[in-house]
């Protein structure tokens, strides 16, 4: 879990976010919306969705963080472990396919064409990704692309840790086989 001057403001929010304090709860969104709509839209596949379960996601948060309890882990994972079950039941009552290719990209200040080449790289991992068994794919999206440890992403995926890890060794493994087969395929080299 990172300890870090941003997850101690965060936990300061919190408890002040606890006491009734509004204004410290619109921190923590100003400081995580980016953060969970990313891991939202990769999950559901448009924008719009993404933003409206986003939106969820900070209202729940805003209703249960009176009864938020320290538990080892950072804000950022309580906040993913909602966003998580909000996908969950998004596609629950949806049951709709997601096409990662129709996922929206985060716009940011980094060179634009750096971003599209990058993004052309990530678009054909996304798709090897997306065709593995749903637990491989969600713990590899959580482990590499939203940078989380073993200990929150099985907090956010409700599993053990030995889990995830298994999940993890075996996505690797499937994802090595998918590129391997593909050789040279455009976007993955």
């Amino acid at each position: 879990m990172p300890k870090g001057p941003e997850e101690e403001l965060l936990r300061e929010l919190v408890a002040r976010a606890r006491d009734g304090d509004r204004r410290a709860y619109g921190r923590i969104f100003r400081a995580c919306y980016e953060d969970i709509y990313d891991y939202i839209a990769r999950r559901v596949g448009n924008r719009s969705d993404a933003e409206d379960l986003a939106m969820q996601v900070f209202a729940q948060g805003l209703k249960a963080v009176e009864s938020y309890e320290e538990r080892g882990h950072s804000v950022k994972a309580w906040l993913y472990r909602i966003a998580h079950n909000a996908v969950v039941d998004h596609f629950r009552t949806a049951r709709q396919t997601v096409d990662l290719a129709e996922v929206p990209e985060v716009a940011d200040a980094r060179d634009i064409e750096a971003e599209v080449s990058f993004t052309e790289e990530l678009h054909g991992v996304y798709r090897f990704i997306a065709e593995l068994p749903p637990a491989q794919s969600e713990v590899l999206i959580l482990r590499f692309i939203e940078d989380r440890s073993v200990a929150e992403t099985a907090m956010i995926l409700d599993k053990k840790e030995v889990t995830v890890r298994a999940l993890q060794f075996k996505g690797i493994r499937n994802l090595r086989e998918k590129v391997e087969a593909a050789g040279s395929a455009p976007g993955v080299e």
